[in-house]
């Protein structure tokens, strides 16, 4: 079951690419399938680069957002969980780093969405689950 998708430029070439909020399991009973980030090509075609962006989680995910969190003008995504979240930053070659763990968004419970926002109003954007 798809439960939410972002439109967002991974890769900074003018076209607008998908990432794909799979769901994973939630109780073993299903199949896992990872979520997945197609690339535009430009010419109406989506390409699957998920394996290269090393973008491919597969718990079981409820929504993903993209922004900029770090100010270096790639777009990064969050994705949220059923457990811990995933924010990856995008390393602007083509993949992402999960830096969860070093953002410490890596807090166990569960949400179904989030939003980047600039809430203190100091330039940065924060992360509102």
């Amino acid at each position: 079951m798809g439960s939410g998708a972002t439109f967002f430029d991974y890769d900074s070439d003018g076209d607008v690419d998908l990432y794909l909020v799979n769901s994973g399991h939630f109780d073993n009973s299903s199949e896992v399938v990872p979520n997945t980030l197609y690339r535009n090509d430009g010419d109406n075609q989506f390409t699957n680069v998920t394996r290269q962006a090393k973008i491919g989680h597969t718990s079981y995910e409820m929504g993903a957002i993209a922004a900029d969190y770090d100010n270096d003008g790639d777009t990064d995504l969050d994705v949220t969980n059923f457990g811990s979240n995933v924010l990856y930053r995008n390393n602007g070659d083509g993949t992402f780093s999960d830096v969860s763990q070093q953002a410490r968004i890596d807090d166990a419970r569960w949400s179904t969405s989030a939003a980047f926002l600039d809430y203190d109003l100091d330039g940065w954007l924060d992360l509102y689950v």
